[in-house]
């Protein structure tokens, strides 16, 4: 009837309101869900697509029954969970129990659902002829062209379906109702019945025409509801279907943005493995090539003549570098490296033709312009629909309004006609023809456009119907062609791996080959480190014996002073001062006996001579000159080799006078070995230059010799005094020993300097010692003849020449290091340094904080290199391999985020770095201010 239409016009129009209301904000729509579950824990409802099908499933789980597990079982129905994977998404992975109890991602899967329930406005009794007026539709758009909005969607796929092993043919898309059985007689009994049944059984003529007329508007009303109905239907079926179409796209826009993630991953990892092997393929190029050139250079490398003599004495034969190289292992073992090589380099082509088989951007953007078309056609189908197929639903509705309206005129007409008896009731049933009749005309030609109409709302079902079955079929076959792509890409990666390993293995053989094109300058680091050493342990020497000297010189006027006292006023204390108040008063001072320095080592190194020693002999001359002024300095110190301590007594203080006394007279009292070491300095330099073991052997027995001395002397108590000892206390006879201690450690520090110019690439200074040792030769020369105090003189000159030409050496090697130190800042200057104040942290890392982040020994889950932070009790600090360029050793950099994360399940996404289940850890992005 007329009221029900309009009433289900009304309900129409209230839905229309509350969907409005529903969708004006979606925000207080959540807000309204999150203070709801203040009140106490409700079911959370998620909806899953089914991407090959597009259909919905809704699945409500309490908050603690929430997990990937449930929801498997749940969708058992529709998928196998052995078959079934999620994506969760944008950015679409395979979701976790705790991303699904993540607040934020339910609110964002909430406002999927709201975009993806929203309907159309309906038109209400208001408008319905400003909607019959429209002649076209401006319908919303169902698929949204960006991710803008932040709404989630979890979608179900099928192993088998993207496997293609799956044996069930796409099904074909039927719509319902597709036909309208139309009634041929009214429905249900007449509503004149009651009226007619208080006449006569025989009717009139004229009743039996206006019953014939109300049957009539019967059947067309009864046609129009079901005309009317079948629109609806068929109308609610061409929606449902657009979305499911809609669901499908979608899904296949996850698929393809998972594909996209796979694929530059790929990429990425093409390119920094690219990279790092072709320089490392060229660096054994290189070295495969010149391995004969390395071999003729070793040739040509001879030995220092110490080596050379060491090996001699040890019965082999080694007078160059190559003769220290086993080459024919050597020859085999590059054979051997050269096929690894070649081999290598065919994996690597056959690597890089895989990478060019996963797809070129041309084909990406094909198969995506094929993707906009479909989604073009699926929002074609859904303006059809909500266009044309809306307007012929509502042009229904119209003309069953209008035959329910003509049906209850017709009646009203019948029933008054019916009501009047006798002649003005005759006359009146006569009347009434005429508005049946126009009635009638009017009305004749409703259901047939209601049946052209039909005809047409069922051609747009059945072009959403074809549309749909034509998605399902492109949908399996797109998914195939991922799902071969992604397993293209996880091959590669797998090669990746191998091909790595193989190089790793590569250059762990190349190192042997590397030892000989480094040798050369391995062995001038070698001779350096050895003059280092050997200037090291003359200083050591030197220093020493510097000490026992001086602290002998100040025995020996200790016991002087003392003896200058007990001859003095001491001769006249009582003996009780003796006894009791100071016991030790006549007693010598104590002896100091060190215990020297062991310097095995240098017995056992080669004297490998300086670069200096090949001016001429001026370097080993000043050698002897500083052990003749040792000796002197000895015998000064100790004259006689008596002890100091026997000079308390009268006896030893007549032989040390008798001593001096001789001393006194040139040429006089000399000890034979010091004049036999002063013969030898002036008339046989160049036997003392052959033997240079056998004068360190006499320096050694010479301080041995020293430091046993004040062990063999006695103690004695003084009984007498003697008036004519000296007076004066003896200046310190010990400054030579000094001199040559700074001598020898101005050497050594020169051997340190010089061997640090040279790793850092320069060259060590010579002149300066070239010069001396001229001078030195210059002084020996007009020294010849002179007296022994005149050569005393100039010993002493020498020696103090050698020292300021040390000296100067040593400011040359310190002004070359400070200039190669300012030009390796200048260098530095050049990268992002750490600003002034920065320091590294290492026992807490906060935003801001600079961190070392270095290169830890294994690799994490995904095969990628692990870099960890540099800390003192905070582990579990990981760098972000998106910050990392290349493969450096080690990273420094300002940290600008911290994710803090629980490790999941060992080999899963949620525990990249293989940590015990349930530990705690951070990936660190940090801004990069070096690496190396």
């Amino acid at each position: 009837s007329a009221p029900t239409r309009k009433n289900e016009g009304k309900n129409h129009t209230s839905k229309k309101r509350k969907h409005q209301v529903k969708c004006i904000l979606p925000g207080l729509f959540i807000i309204a869900m999150m203070s709801t579950a203040a009140y106490g824990p409700k079911d959370i409802t998620l909806r899953v697509l089914v991407a090959e099908t597009g259909v919905t499933y809704r699945i409500s789980l309490p908050p603690a029954q929430l997990t990937v597990s449930n929801l498997r079982a749940h969708l058992a129905a529709a998928v196998p969970p052995s078959d079934q994977i999620l994506l969760l998404g944008p950015p679409y992975k395979v979701p976790k129990d705790s991303t699904l109890h993540s607040e934020e991602v339910l609110n964002a899967l909430r406002l999927g659902d709201i975009e993806d329930d929203s309907i159309p406005e309906e038109p209400g009794q208001d408008n319905v002829n400003e909607t019959n007026e429209a002649t076209t539709v401006s319908s919303s758009r169902i698929l949204s062209a960006t991710e803008r909005t932040g709404a989630r969607r979890l979608f179900l796929f099928s192993k088998r379906s993207l496997s293609g092993s799956s044996s069930v043919e796409t099904p074909i898309c039927s719509l319902q109702p597709k036909e309208l059985k139309l009634p041929t007689e009214p429905a249900g009994p007449s509503p004149l019945a009651n009226d007619l049944a208080s006449t006569t059984a025989t009717l009139p003529p004229l009743h039996q025409a206006l019953t014939a007329y109300e049957k009539q508007f019967s059947l067309y009303l009864a046609q129009g509801q079901v005309l009317a109905d079948g629109a609806d239907l068929r109308l609610q079926a061409c929606r449902t279907s657009v979305q499911e179409q809609a669901v499908i796209a979608r899904a296949l826009r996850a698929a393809v943005s998972n594909l996209s993630d796979h694929y530059h991953t790929a990429t990425r990892t093409r390119a920094e493995f690219t990279a790092s092997f072709q320089t490392k393929l060229a660096l054994h190029s290189n070295l495969l090539h010149q391995f004969e050139q390395n071999l003729v250079h070793l040739a040509n490398v001879r030995l220092d003549p110490s080596l050379v003599s060491m090996a001699r004495s040890s019965g082999r034969v080694l007078e160059t570098l190559l003769d220290t190289v086993p080459v024919e292992k050597e020859r085999a073992w590059a054979q051997q490296c050269q096929l690894g090589h070649e081999r290598l380099a065919t994996l690597f082509n056959e690597l890089d033709s895989a990478f060019q088989e996963l797809g070129t951007a041309a084909t990406r953007e094909e198969e995506a312009a094929k993707d906009k078309e479909a989604e073009d056609e699926i929002q074609s189908l859904w303006n059809a629909v909500e266009g044309q197929a809306k307007q012929y639903r509502d042009g229904q509705a119209n003309r069953l309004n209008q035959l329910t309206l003509d049906h209850g005129d017709v009646l009203k007409i019948i029933m008054e006609a019916l009501r009047d008896d006798g002649d003005s009731g005759e006359d009146k049933t006569q009347a009434a023809f005429g508005p049946l009749g126009e009635k009638s005309k009017s009305s004749k030609d409703l259901v047939p456009a209601m049946m052209e109409d039909d005809a047409k709302i069922k051609a747009i079902m059945e072009r959403v119907e074809q549309g749909k079955t034509k998605s399902m079929q492109r949908m399996k076959i797109r998914l195939k062609e991922i799902s071969r792509a992604q397993s293209n890409i996880q091959r590669v990666l797998t090669n990746v791996g191998v091909v790595r390993d193989a190089m790793t293995q590569q250059m762990e053989n190349m190192a042997h080959l590397e030892h000989l094109a480094e040798l050369p300058g391995s062995y001038g680091s070698f001779l350096s480190e050895i003059r280092r050493r050997r200037a090291y342990g003359h200083a050591v020497n030197s220093l020493s014996r510097a000490m026992v000297e001086r602290l002998a010189t100040m025995r020996t006027d200790e016991v002087k002073a003392r003896e200058k006292f007990l001859r003095g006023p001491g001769r006249h204390l009582m003996p009780v001062f003796f006894d009791l108040f100071a016991p030790t008063l006549a007693t010598p001072p104590p002896l100091f006996t060190p215990q020297m320095p062991a310097m095995v080592e240098m017995d056992t190194m080669p004297r490998v001579e300086d670069e200096t020693a090949t001016v001429g002999a001026g370097t080993v001359e000043m050698q002897d000159a500083g052990a003749v002024a040792d000796t002197e300095m000895q015998a000064a110190a100790d004259p006689g080799g008596t002890s100091s301590a026997s000079s308390l007594t009268a006896e030893s203080h007549a032989h040390q006078h008798q001593q001096q006394n001789q001393a006194a007279r040139p040429g006089a009292g000399t000890d034979p070995m010091i004049a036999s070491t002063v013969h030898g300095s002036d008339t046989q330099p160049s036997q003392q230059e052959g033997q240079p073991q056998q004068r360190e052997q006499n320096e050694q027995q010479q301080d041995a010799s020293k430091s046993q001395q004040p062990a063999q002397n006695q103690d004695h108590l003084i009984v007498s005094a003697d008036d004519h000892s000296g007076n004066d206390i003896i200046v310190d006879p010990a400054e030579g020993a000094a001199v040559d201690a700074e001598v020898k450690t101005l050497a050594y520090e020169n051997a340190v300097l010089r061997q640090t110019i040279e790793r850092m690439g320069g060259k060590a200074p010579r002149a300066y010692l070239e010069e001396a040792a001229a001078q030195l030769d210059k002084s020996k020369e007009t020294a010849a003849g002179r007296s022994n105090s005149a050569r005393d003189k100039d010993d002493r000159a020498n020696t103090a020449l050698e020292l300021a030409a040390l000296r100067k050496e040593l400011a040359e090697a310190k002004a070359k290091t400070t200039a190669a130190e300012e030009s390796l800042k200048k260098v530095q200057g050049d990268y992002n340094v750490l600003a002034a104040g920065d320091k590294i942290s290492h026992r807490s890392f906060e935003v801001g904080d600079v961190g070392l982040f270095m290169l830890a020994s294994r690799r994490n889950d995904g095969g990628k290199r692990t870099y960890l932070a540099f800390h003192t009790n905070c582990p579990h600090r990981y760098l972000s391999l998106d910050c990392v360029n290349g493969e450096p050793n080690f990273v420094v950099g300002r940290i600008v985020l911290q994710e803090e994360l629980l490790a999941g399940d060992l080999g899963t996404d949620a525990n990249p770095y293989g940590l015990p289940i349930g530990t705690k850890f951070w990936v660190v992005t940090v801004e990069v201010i070096t690496s190396y």
